[in-house]
């Protein structure tokens, strides 16, 4: 009879048992959500720095293509092609693609001749939703990293035109 009492498995035991598993699961699961989370948006903010690279190559060689294109028969000499700026290309548009599936946002925040060039690249993160207005906002000048809202990630980048 002894041997029985030990054995015997109550219901406020197993809720018990089941309860602390639980916490324990909890426990476990929050750190590693967590480190899930910090892991896409670090993948996040190294495609925005490649993307804004990809972004000043295109420019650069948008600045090259529309020197040489002055010519009308093809046989103007180099010194004579209009220097073209890359300020009078276009300064926003999206590229690529973030790792929640939407586009890049890129804005040049500066591109004169003998400076160095700089790029904001960002994206609207998990939500989808842009939470940061003044990014979008080309009339608002940007002189360092923004300040971002919500779950918005980005980078300014500092690149020379050689």
């Amino acid at each position: 009879m002894n041997n029985e009492r030990k054995q015997e498995f109550k219901s406020s035991g197993v809720l018990t048992l089941l309860g602390l598993v639980g916490f324990s699961a909890a426990i476990i699961a929050a750190p590693w959500n967590r480190s899930h989370r910090d892991t896409e948006v670090d993948a996040a903010l190294q495609k925005a720095e490649v993307v804004g690279y990809q972004v000043v190559q295109i420019y650069r060689e948008a600045a090259k293509t529309s020197a040489l294109s002055f010519s009308k028969s093809g046989r103007n000499p180099a010194s004579v092609a209009p220097e073209t700026t890359l300020e009078s290309l276009r300064t926003t548009g999206t590229m690529g693609n973030d790792p929640w599936g939407q586009p890049f946002h890129y804005r040049i925040l500066s591109a004169e001749k003998n400076k160095a060039m700089r790029i904001l690249v960002w994206s609207s993160g998990p939500n989808k939703k842009a939470d940061t207005a003044e990014l979008e906002n080309e009339s608002k000048a940007i002189s360092s990293q923004p300040i971002y809202v919500g779950d918005d990630i980005g980078v300014v980048l500092s690149m020379t035109q050689n």
